[in-house]
C-alpha cells in the first residue's frame, strides 16, 4: 500500500513539473468550472420556465442531437488547420455570450396550487338537513366516494343574495364598515349591528410562489371579521358573538338536530358537537342554477348511521334582515350613499381539507408555450452547436499537447475535477442566496458566471501552443482509414449507451432532488462529492488502465452506472444522493479516461480531432439525447423512481454484453494502434504484462512506453522501481540493520 501512495503522489509531481502544462491544466480548471456552472441546471431552469416533462425530454434531447454533427466537422476544420487556438477561443466566448439569451425566454405555463383547506357556506332550513356550499372560485372536482374528514366550525355571520355589478361587487368586498338591521315586523322594532374593517379584513392573499411557474393560493384566514363571496351573487358577512351553530343529539337517537341560536342558548344544554368533529361530506348533484352561481352543494352526515336535521333557526317568523354598506366617493371620507342588500339568512363557516373533498389540487394556466418551447430550443440548440464545437476542439487539442509532451490525460484531469467541486456548489450556492425572499428560483447569476468564465477561457486558450501541429493534407481519407477499425466502432457504441445512461442522470436526477425537497446548495454539492473521490482514481487511472485493460474500466463504468440508477430511485432523503454521487468517479471520471485514451490509441495524429470530436458528440450529444428523450417520456409513464430502476437494467445489460463480446471476439481480432513515438524495446514494470508481448528467442519485446497512447503514455518503469536517493539511503540503512 505504501508503493500506491508514493505512486500517487510521484505521478503528481512528476507530472507538474512539466512546465509546458501548466496551460493545459488552468485550461482543464476553467473549462470544467464553465461547464457545471450552469449545465446541471439547465433541466430544472426549463421547469422553471413552466416546461413539462416531456417537453424537458425533448428539448434535452433535440438540442445535443442537432448540434452534434458540429463537433466532428470542427475536429475536421481543426486537423486541416493544425494551429487553430483562435477559432477555439472565438467559439468559447461566442458560446458564453450566447447563453444570456435564455434569460430572456418567457415563462409558458404556470401552474395554480388551490389552498389545502375549501372554505364551506353551511346553511340550516327547519326541518331539512344541513348543506355545504362551496364557491368554486378555485373549481373543485368532487371525490367519487364520499369520505369521512374533520370538519371545523369558523365563524357565523349572514349571507344575502344580490344581484350586482363588478364595481358594486368589489365595493362590498373591500367595504371598511357594514351595518345588520334585524326588524321585528310584531314588536315594530329593528336591532342595529355595526362591524368595522381593518385593512387586514379586507386584504386579499397574495399567491406564493415557490417558482416562476408555480403559484400556491391561500385563503383569507380571518374568518371572524372579512367578508367574502360564498357564490356568484351571494356574499357572507360574519357577525361574531351575536349567533352559533351547534349540533346535539336530537329525540330520535337516529338523527342528529342542529340549530343556529343566540350563545346563551347553548350554555342550557350538553352539545354533542364542538367546533370540530368528523362527519361525511357527499356531494350532491348540480343543478342549472347551482351552475349559475358558482357552487356546488354538499350534505353534511355525522356519521354513515346519523342523518342531520335541521331545528329551530336564528330568524324567526316576522323578522327581516338587511344588510347596509357605505360607498364612499374618490377620496374615502365621503359617504356618497349606501348599497342595502335583503335576502339574507344565517350562515357559517366551515373549513376542511381540501384533499378530503376534492380530487383536483392544482390547475394549469397556458401563457404562450409555442413562444416559450421554441424560443428555448432554438437558444439550446445554437448553445450546443457553439459549445460542441469549442469542445471537440478544445480535445483535440488536450491529445495534441499530451501527444507531443508524452503526458498522462487522467492527471490533466484532476484540475477539471477541481474545477467542478469548486464551480458547482459556488453556483448551487449564488441560486439560493439570489432567491431568498422572491418566493422562485432565481438562475441569474449564474448564467452571468458562465458567460464570463466561457469568456475568460476564451482569452487563456489564445496562450496555448499548438505551433507543433500541423495540417492534416487528406483528413477524411485518413478518419475512414481509422472508422474502419471494428474496436473503435464497438467503443463508440458502448460510448452512445453510456452517455445516455449519463444524460438521463444530468437531466432529471436534479428534478428528482427537487420534488423531495432539494437545495440548490445540495444539488452543486454533488459535484463536489464525486470530484473528491475521483481524484485519486485520476491520477492512477494511467496504471489502473494499463493493468486492467480499456475495454474492462468501460465496463466497470457500467456496472456502476447500474448501482448509481438504483440507487437513487429508492432514496427519500434527498442527501443519501451523495453515496451514489460519490461513484461519479467511476462511471464518468474512470470509465471516461479510458474511453478517451483507448480512442487515442486507436486513432492517429492526424486525425486525433476528429476522432476525439466524434467520440464527444456520441457520449455528451447523441447519447444524452437519447438518455433525456426516453428517460422523460419514460417517466410521464412509469414514473421517475421505475425510470431509474428500468435504465440500470438496461445499463447492466448491455455492459455484460460488451464486456462479453470485446473478450470472446475483439481481444482475439485487437486493431492495431498507431503511435508517433518510436517503440523501444524495454523490460516491463513489475507487476505489469502486456497482452501483446512478442516472444523472439526467448527475449520479450515490448512497445515502449506510448503503446496505451495518453492512458498513460509516459508509463516508465522507474514509476514502480525507480528510487529517489533518500529511498535508496533508507534501503540501505534497513539492509545494513538486518
Amino acid at each position: 500500500m505504501n508503493n500506491y501512495f508514493k505512486l500517487f503522489f510521484r505521478r503528481i509531481t512528476k507530472d507538474f513539473r512539466q512546465k509546458q502544462l501548466l496551460p493545459l491544466k488552468l485550461l482543464f480548471f476553467m473549462h470544467s468550472s464553465t461547464v457545471l456552472v450552469l449545465y446541471p441546471y439547465l433541466t430544472i431552469h426549463m421547469r422553471e420556465l413552466g416546461i413539462n416533462v416531456e417537453e424537458a425530454a425533448t428539448m434535452s434531447a433535440v438540442a445535443p442531437v442537432i448540434a452534434v454533427l458540429m463537433p466532428p466537422l470542427a475536429g475536421l476544420i481543426a486537423d486541416k488547420i493544425g494551429n487553430f487556438r483562435v477559432l477555439l477561443a472565438l467559439f468559447s466566448a461566442i458560446g458564453g455570450a450566447s447563453a444570456l439569451l435564455l434569460l430572456l425566454v418567457p415563462v409558458g405555463r404556470i401552474t395554480i396550487t388551490y389552498p389545502d383547506r375549501v372554505v364551506f357556506g353551511m346553511s340550516c332550513s327547519s326541518g331539512n338537513p344541513v348543506s355545504l356550499s362551496l364557491y368554486q372560485q378555485h373549481p373543485c372536482t368532487p371525490n367519487k366516494a364520499p369520505n369521512a374528514t374533520q370538519l371545523q366550525l369558523e365563524s357565523c355571520g349572514f349571507a344575502c343574495h344580490a344581484i350586482l355589478q363588478d364595481n358594486q361587487t368589489n365595493s362590498i368586498l373591500q367595504a371598511r364598515s357594514y351595518g345588520l338591521q334585524i326588524y321585528h315586523l310584531e314588536k315594530n322594532s329593528t336591532h342595529v349591528y355595526t362591524y368595522t374593517l381593518t385593512d387586514e379584513d379586507i386584504h386579499v392573499p397574495e399567491a406564493s410562489s415557490e417558482t416562476l411557474n408555480h403559484k400556491t393560493l391561500k385563503n383569507n384566514e380571518r374568518f371572524l371579521t372579512t367578508i367574502r363571496q360564498l357564490s356568484t351573487n351571494s356574499y357572507y358577512f360574519p357577525t361574531a358573538s351575536l349567533f352559533n351553530f351547534s349540533c346535539d343529539v336530537g329525540t330520535n337517537a337516529s338523527e342528529i338536530e342542529c340549530a343556529f341560536a343566540i350563545r346563551s342558548m347553548f350554555n342550557q344544554f350538553q352539545t354533542k358537537l364542538g367546533r370540530q368533529f368528523s362527519a361525511v361530506v357527499q356531494a350532491v348533484e348540480t343543478t342549472t342554477e347551482d351552475e349559475d352561481e358558482n357552487r356546488q352543494f354538499y350534505d353534511l352526515l355525522v356519521d354513515k348511521t346519523r342523518n342531520t336535521t335541521c331545528t329551530q333557526h336564528f330568524v324567526q317568523p316576522g323578522q327581516h334582515i338587511s344588510i347596509t354598506i357605505p360607498i364612499y366617493g374618490e377620496n374615502s371620507s365621503e359617504i356618497v350613499k349606501h348599497l342595502d342588500l335583503g335576502s339574507c339568512a344565517p350562515r357559517c363557516l366551515m373549513t376542511t381539507e381540501r384533499k378530503a373533498v376534492c380530487s383536483n389540487d392544482n390547475t394549469v394556466i397556458e401563457m404562450d408555450m409555442q413562444v416559450t418551447f421554441w424560443s428555448y430550443l432554438v437558444i439550446r440548440v445554437f448553445v450546443g452547436i457553439v459549445s460542441g464545437t469549442s469542445f471537440a476542439m478544445f480535445e483535440g487539442a488536450v491529445i495534441a499537447i499530451l501527444r507531443e509532451h508524452k503526458a498522462d490525460y487522467g492527471l490533466q484531469r484532476i484540475y477539471a475535477t477541481i474545477g467542478g467541486m469548486i464551480s458547482s456548489p459556488v453556483s448551487g450556492l449564488l441560486v439560493d442566496f439570489a432567491s431568498r425572499g422572491k418566493g422562485y428560483t432565481d438562475f441569474t447569476p449564474i448564467f452571468f458566471l458562465y458567460a464570463a468564465l466561457k469568456i475568460v477561457s476564451g482569452v487563456l486558450m489564445l496562450f496555448i501552443n499548438l505551433e507543433f501541429k500541423k495540417p492534416a493534407h487528406s483528413v477524411i481519407s485518413d478518419v475512414l482509414s481509422v472508422l474502419k477499425k471494428v474496436e473503435l466502432l464497438l467503443l463508440f457504441v458502448a460510448c452512445l449507451v453510456l452517455g445516455s445512461a449519463w444524460g438521463y442522470i444530468e437531466s432529471f436526477l436534479f428534478w428528482l432532488l427537487q420534488d423531495l425537497g432539494g437545495s440548490k446548495s445540495l444539488m452543486g454539492l454533488t459535484i463536489t462529492v464525486g470530484g473528491l473521490v475521483g481524484i485519486p482514481l485520476l491520477v492512477l487511472s494511467g496504471p489502473i488502465i494499463k493493468k486492467i485493460g480499456h475495454a474492462n474500466v468501460i465496463f466497470i463504468g457500467f456496472a456502476f452506472y447500474a448501482i448509481r440508477l438504483i440507487g437513487y430511485s429508492v432514496i427519500y432523503n434527498p442527501w443519501l444522493c451523495l453515496v451514489f454521487e460519490a461513484m461519479e468517479s467511476i462511471t464518468f471520471g474512470l470509465s471516461f479516461t479510458a474511453a478517451v485514451t483507448y480512442a487515442a490509441k486507436l486513432s492517429t495524429v492526424t486525425t486525433d480531432t476528429t476522432i476525439q470530436g466524434l467520440l464527444g458528440g456520441l457520449y455528451f450529444a447523441v447519447g444524452k439525447g437519447i438518455g433525456s428523450l426516453i428517460g422523460g417520456y419514460m417517466i410521464k409513464a412509469y414514473g421517475i423512481r421505475s425510470t431509474f430502476q428500468k435504465f440500470a437494467m438496461f445499463t447492466a445489460a448491455f455492459g455484460l454484453v460488451y464486456l462479453a463480446f470485446y473478450h470472446l471476439y475483439m481481444k482475439k481480432r485487437p486493431s492495431a494502434g498507431t503511435d508517433i513515438t518510436k517503440k523501444d524495446v524495454e523490460k516491463p514494470p513489475q507487476g505489469f504484462v502486456d497482452v501483446d508481448l512478442n516472444v523472439k528467442a526467448g527475449v520479450r519485446e515490448v512497445p515502449a512506453v506510448y503503446e496505451d497512447a495518453l492512458a498513460n503514455p509516459a508509463f516508465e518503469d522507474t514509476e514502480f522501481n525507480e528510487e529517489t536517493p533518500e529511498e535508496k539511503k533508507d534501503d540501505k540503512v534497513t539492509h545494513n540493520a538486518s
